[in-house]
């Protein structure tokens, strides 16, 4: 599986990618969250729910998620939506809060006895907390993700999951079939995680984040990467990049690669990788190494990388007897040599051919990745 982020983006431009996507390997298309929120039309204000009983916004209307899900699934691919259960909006029109405190709410659907305080952003007035305690506020949050799987939704993703009760989960999917579902859980460390949440959703690999941007650093050691910490694969859904790490950089310095080449680079390790269910920001779909990538990730086909070149500054390993990955972050050309069986290649990212009689040697570029494949 790999999944696709294509942030903010309306329902009928999304169906028109998919075609593309396709062509692409993408199995999984994660859409910005579509309910009724802020009447701002920046992308922030898709974050601030006000009514779950309505699919209304600048991104579509519900007509226009079903048959944007309809699409997705006659090309056999899933459509995941952002789901943001654990707060609304802090738009005046529905809630007045004094001294950091909610005085009166009144949404829809909800009223000053379904929140339970704030959740402080920054300097901000912070945004009111659902009290998911309370039976009214599960069977709404229920009947939400039940609607959205009503018109086609296959997949959620989990915003502000860590900030919610792991046992609340089981009961909002409960009765419908297995869907993937995976939670901003922002540890950084896999032990940090708490196991409640694994028995419903997977999680952004945070851990597996922080290694990447120490790996590819100025400084930092590519040689790391091999036995980087990282969440069970069951559990795991890696990234290089995704909406948050672009929107909101200094909270999540920590998990960045600031440098786009390093990005570059990080993403073909990262696709490389067998483990997890990767995502990729639907931007960076036009670099050659994440195109690529998804290319060599649907050739390898599970099967492990065999390492066998690990220093601070290149990495390389193979799969099986016909692919290799190998990566060159210093300044200076690396002479790399593998062995692969007798025939013809292509490095996936540059185009270039090569004739293999079982010793492959060639040139990786400074700052470069090759991917080399059947070809």
């Amino acid at each position: 599986m790999i999944i696709v982020q294509l942030f903010n983006q309306s329902f009928d431009r999304v169906r028109k990618a998919l075609p593309r996507l396709k062509r692409l390997g993408v199995t999984h298309v994660l859409i910005s969250p579509p309910q009724k929120s802020h009447s701002s039309r920046s992308w922030w204000a898709r974050y601030q729910p006000v009514d779950f009983t309505r699919i209304e916004g600048p991104l579509g209307n519900s007509s226009q998620l079903q048959e944007l899900c309809a699409a997705a699934r006659r090309l056999g691919l899933a459509i995941v939506v952002d789901t943001v259960i654990h707060h609304l909006s802090n738009e005046g029109r529905y809630l007045r809060t004094r001294g950091g405190r909610i005085e009166a709410a009144q949404y829809p659907r909800f009223s000053t006895p379904d929140f339970r305080g704030l959740h402080q952003l920054g300097k901000g007035r912070g945004l009111p907390i659902l009290n998911t305690d309370s039976p009214w506020v599960r069977s709404q949050l229920r009947d939400y993700i039940h609607e959205l799987f009503g018109l086609g939704v296959r997949g959620f993703r989990i915003d502000s999951a860590k900030h919610m009760d792991p046992h609340l989960f089981p009961y909002l999917f409960q009765d419908l079939p297995p869907v993937l579902v995976f939670g901003e859980l922002v540890y950084a460390n896999p032990q940090d995680f708490p196991q409640a949440y694994f028995q419903t959703m997977r999680a952004y690999d945070f851990p597996l984040a922080r290694a990447i941007k120490s790996a590819f650093a100025p400084g930092g050691d590519l040689g790391g990467l091999i036995s980087a910490p990282a969440l069970h694969p069951a559990h795991s859904v890696p990234f290089v990049n995704h909406h948050d790490l672009i929107k909101n950089r200094s909270a999540f310095d920590y998990f960045r690669v600031a440098d786009l080449r390093d990005r570059q680079l990080a993403y073909a390790y990262m696709l490389a990788r067998p483990e997890g269910v990767p995502l990729v920001y639907g931007t960076d779909l036009s670099r050659r190494e994440v195109k690529a990538g998804l290319t060599f990730r649907r050739l390898a086909a599970g099967r492990a990388l065999e390492w066998e070149q690990a220093s601070r500054t290149t990495l390389a390993a193979r799969v099986g007897p016909a692919l290799a990955l190998a990566i060159n972050k210093s300044g200076h050309p690396w002479r790399w040599h593998t062995r692969l069986r007798p025939g013809t290649y292509v490095d996936l990212v540059s185009g270039a051919r090569y004739w293999s009689q079982g010793d492959l040697e060639f040139w990786v570029g400074p700052r470069q990745a090759a991917m080399i494949a059947p070809g």
